[in-house]
């Protein structure tokens, strides 16, 4: 009877955890950039009739989505200034919903300049992770990590007074063949450490024979 308690309870305490984070995911309310090989994915939550985008790179495939999805017709004016890309977007009526675009991604480390102060979240490309210090980590260290079937998840409730964020990312598998180099190297070192005493203890015997036959 007490074995069965105790499972219910484990199993209610998951459940909660599971719609806890399903809850959590659901009322986000920041800037989600989903980073993908060759391009980084951006969903902004908007409520206006116009805006201005600064980016650090340039903007491509700008969609504006309402709250039931469907997609809103907007007009935009470009403008490069010191370093910058800048939009200017005006919509075709007030709307509150999500402005979706996407900007060039190389390698695995993502750095975000940050204008705004509100929520962060990143998701890593599938089948990659971040945390190991010399494979990789963030900076600053994310208010939560976690990983679901969207791939590895970092969120920031609160970047007021933070300039940029960091993120290194490697694949899953990268620690354990990480060991497996180390131990390669290892056991070539110990085999020229080997060697090389084989090598000494060969010209010691060399030697001690020409000091005999002398």
């Amino acid at each position: 009877m007490y074995d069965h308690l105790l499972k219910a309870g484990a199993w209610a305490l998951m459940v909660l955890a599971v719609i806890g984070a399903v809850c959590s995911a659901a009322q986000f309310n920041g800037t989600t950039y989903h980073l993908g090989e060759k391009y980084v994915e951006v969903t902004w939550p908007v409520n206006a009739s116009k805006l201005n985008l600064t980016l650090p790179e340039k903007a491509e495939d700008i969609a504006l989505l309402d709250e039931n999805g469907h997609r809103v017709a907007l007009n935009s004016s470009y403008l490069f200034w010191q370093g910058n890309h800048i939009y200017s977007l005006s919509f075709e009526r007030h709307v509150s919903g999500d402005l979706i675009y996407t900007m060039p991604q190389q390698g695995q480390q993502f750095i975000l300049p940050l204008k705004d102060s509100g929520p962060v979240r990143i998701i890593l490309p599938q089948g990659y992770t971040t945390g190991d210090r010399t494979l990789g980590i963030a900076r600053p260290s994310p208010d939560e990590l976690h990983a679901d079937e969207a791939g590895t998840i970092l969120i920031w409730h609160n970047t007021s007074g933070i300039q940029y964020l960091e993120v290194s990312y490697y694949k899953n598998n990268a620690p354990q063949a990480l060991m497996m180099i180390f131990g390669i190297l290892a056991l070539a070192a110990i085999a020229l450490l080997v060697e090389y005493y084989i090598s000494i203890r060969r010209l010691r015997s060399l030697r001690k024979d020409e000091e005999i036959r002398g």
